[in-house]
């Protein structure tokens, strides 16, 4: 009995820093997904790709499509470019507005669901 003390301790400590780790990388997630002082958030469809002038046009489930500038210190994730954006594919954008231009900080291209 003394030896398997030591060993559920040692396995509820293991389960308590798990449900811990868990619970902080969900409440980053949530998180990532906001607005803040710093940076706007987006999450839309994409209307236009405009591959001369690196810009694309997201359209938001309410409200008007806003135009994403892009630059090389945008950081692209699930494509490596912006010619592999498409129309009405989802994204999720972290821009902010620098001399009345919206500057993509980060774009997500969401996972395609379907057969």
């Amino acid at each position: 009995m003394k030896q398997r003390v030591p060993l559920l301790a040692f396995l509820l400590l293991l389960g308590a820093l798990f449900l811990f780790g868990a619970t902080s990388l969900a409440a980053e997630a949530m998180y990532e997904e906001v607005s803040t002082e710093d940076m706007l958030y987006l999450r839309g469809l994409i209307s236009k790709v405009d591959t001369d002038k690196m810009q694309i046009s997201v359209r938001p489930p309410k409200g008007k499509r806003i135009r994403i500038t892009i630059d090389p210190d945008t950081l692209l994730e699930g494509v490596s470019q912006i010619d592999e954006f498409e129309k009405e594919q989802q994204v999720k954008v972290w821009y902010s507005i620098d001399n009345d231009t919206n500057r993509a900080i980060k774009i997500k291209k969401m996972m395609e669901l379907g057969c």
